[in-house]
């Protein structure tokens, strides 16, 4: 295979300067964690071979407000319930088996999950207690679809993360007038959704189902809530 050179990406006059060495999976994790990644401007993945760069300004009512509301829910019931950790979103995660390095809106790990090392923390070389990439499979993966990530949610990172063996993908488009939320649950080696009766989708890993909803608040702008119930 012919080397690759570095590789220039300008977009709305921002340049990112992607080095040749990304075009692997151990080159591409060791620029994302370095000081040359630009990342108070881009966000970056490396799926199916492929550097994916997106530097397009995350949407407030259609994505950043929808982030929020399910890192609050979801945190409220995994610390109610002393479950694990929960990793929002710019923590990078790793998984080689799947060929997959990308930054999650939201990962869940349990503590049975992590005690048995398929959820790893990796240390920064120079501090041994300080951590900065997640490394193996999580129980639960959260996208939220936007324009430039919608091709990558729908179906490169749904098709890597079945490869990573992850047992839930929570998929979020609030894009349109019509919300769009679905728990997919691994069966086999692909992802399908979960049984859904009134808008509730069951989670089997928190055994619970969940209705995720929007309203107008007293300005006139979205408000998400993530409902949770026994069914």
């Amino acid at each position: 295979m012919a080397a690759r050179a570095a590789l220039q990406v300008d977009v709305d006059r921002t340049r990112v300067r992607v080095p040749a060495t990304a075009w692997t999976l151990d080159g591409f994790r060791a620029w994302a964690l370095s000081a040359d990644f630009p990342d108070e401007m881009a966000r970056a993945t490396f799926v199916d071979g492929e550097v994916l760069i997106d530097l397009s300004p995350e949407s407030i009512e259609s994505h950043n407000k929808v982030k929020t509301a399910l890192t609050i829910d979801v945190g409220r019931i995994v610390r109610a319930g002393d479950l694990g950790e929960i990793y929002s979103d710019r923590v990078l995660l790793t998984n080689a088996r799947a060929g997959v390095s990308t930054e999650p809106d939201l990962c869940f790990a349990t503590w049975a999950t992590l005690s048995a090392g398929r959820l790893r923390l990796a240390p920064r070389a120079t501090r041994e207690h300080e951590f900065i990439e997640i490394v193996g499979t999580p129980d639960l993966v959260v996208e939220i679809v936007s324009d430039s990530s919608e091709d990558k949610d729908l179906h490169r990172l749904r098709a890597a993360y079945a490869r990573a063996r992850i047992p839930e993908y929570w998929l979020v488009d609030a894009r349109t007038e019509r919300l769009r939320f679905e728990i997919l649950r691994l069966a086999g080696r692909a992802f399908r959704a979960s049984s859904s009766a009134g808008g509730w989708q069951k989670s089997g890993v928190f055994g619970l189902s969940f209705r995720l909803g929007r309203s107008r608040n007293r300005v006139g702008r979205w408000a998400y809530e993530l409902r949770s119930t026994i069914r």
